[in-house]
């Protein structure tokens, strides 16, 4: 994975981590409803990650030379990626 990839991508996952902690946080103060919502984005936030990766993957490694055509397609992939 290129270097600004991995940083990109090692920074969303401390924000993951970050999440986590603050859903066993709100597990210890009983606060369940706050635990719900914060796994749900960190949910959200992995799916992310792991739209990111596999778009990374592709253009870096099946379309390293790709075309505008090509490019618009990759877009193409991302977003259904994170749908």
């Amino acid at each position: 994975m290129k270097k600004n990839n991995h940083s990109q991508l090692q920074a969303h996952l401390a924000r993951v981590e970050g999440q986590l902690a603050a859903v066993r946080d709100a597990l210890e103060r009983d606060d369940c409803s706050k635990a719900a919502r914060t796994l749900l984005a960190a949910s959200r936030s992995l799916h992310s990650a792991r739209a990111f990766c596999i778009t990374a993957f592709l253009s870096e490694r099946v379309y390293p030379r790709a075309k505008t055509a090509d490019a618009t397609l990759l877009a193409d992939v991302h977003s259904l990626l994170k749908a």
